[in-house]
């Protein structure tokens, strides 16, 4: 349950809580519906990330090597952790450009997508086989004409799945960032254009190598 505390201090957060009960998103949103500034601290682990708010508006972010909406987007992928917000005055340069109601329903689809992902087992050892052509342009014609669409990199993914490569291997060898592959994935998988033919474990996000791959933080 989110825990609301009475500013008394700047180091006394005015709002904090455990991301399992009250996601990313709907942290957002509250602190932009209520023209908070301050800053946003998110732990997980040893990880620890920060976004940055001047009067509701998302200005900067930052976590591990990324800072701004890259940085965003990388907590958006901790489904777990604890929050806390610190009401502040900010004074810092803007990274963020993109208009806070965007980024925020942006992120809600992000979530949405990589949340799939996680139900459906996905990690670094899974391998995925795609669809034969023939079967894929199929399937896109059954649908009505101009709703489905295989972007480039879909295609690529998709010559990639091979049936023999770990989603890791694919990972390294398409180079894509996490958000990318986390949109790409739900995608195909969304229509049937994959098959998951294992979910290899014990270690997620961790290729047979044991070298880390995809996204090695959320380990």
């Amino acid at each position: 349950m989110v825990t609301k505390i009475r500013q008394e201090v700047t180091t006394t957060p005015s709002l904090a809580g455990e991301l399992s009960e009250f996601n990313l998103v709907h942290i957002l949103q509250l602190l932009h519906e209520c023209n908070s500034c301050g800053v946003l601290q998110v732990k997980k682990g040893a990880l620890y990330g920060v976004v940055y708010f001047d009067h509701g508006e998302l200005i900067d972010a930052h976590v591990l090597t990324y800072d701004g909406e890259d940085a965003l987007y990388e907590i958006f992928l901790w489904l777990t952790g604890r929050f806390a917000f610190y009401p502040m005055a900010v004074q810092r340069n803007g990274t963020i450009k993109r208009p806070t109601e965007d980024l925020i329903l942006t992120g809600a689809r992000y979530d949405e997508r990589w949340r799939k992902l996680c139900n459906l087992g996905i990690n670094s050892r899974t391998i995925l086989k795609a669809k034969s052509p023939d079967e894929i342009e199929r399937m896109i014609a059954e649908e009505e004409e101009g709703t489905i669409h295989l972007a480039q990199a879909d295609q690529e993914f998709l010559q990639a799945a091979d049936g023999s490569k770990t989603l890791g291997e694919i990972a390294q060898q398409l180079g894509y960032s996490r958000r990318k592959l986390v949109t790409i994935l739900s995608f195909l998988l969304t229509n049937n254009f994959l098959d998951i033919i294992t979910t290899q474990q014990p270690g997620p996000f961790v290729a047979s190598d044991d070298k880390p791959v995809f996204m090695p933080e959320l380990d």
